[in-house]
């Protein structure tokens, strides 16, 4: 079981943090959407992966991972909201 880590950094630290993991996320997202339609959107890279199950499950484990630390440094999510 994975232990629960407590840093200390500033607000700016954090933002820099979840512009990395949104950036991450948004590449899984397009690997996902690769993977389904066979169509590439310029200029994201496609992530090395076969299975669109997988990037979806990779991409799930990046929100989540963003909306923990969005909580808990209560600040605004910018996720977008399932439809």
């Amino acid at each position: 079981m994975d232990k629960n880590i407590t840093l200390t950094l500033t607000s700016l630290m954090i933002g820099q943090i979840l512009d990395a993991l949104y950036m991450r996320l948004e590449s899984w997202e397009y690997t996902e959407e690769y993977l389904n339609t066979g169509h590439a959107r310029e200029p994201y890279c496609i992530e090395e992966c076969s299975n669109p199950d997988e990037a979806h499950q990779i991409a799930d484990y990046y929100k989540e991972i963003i909306e923990s630390i969005e909580k808990q440094a209560d600040c605004p999510t910018r996720l977008r909201p399932i439809i």
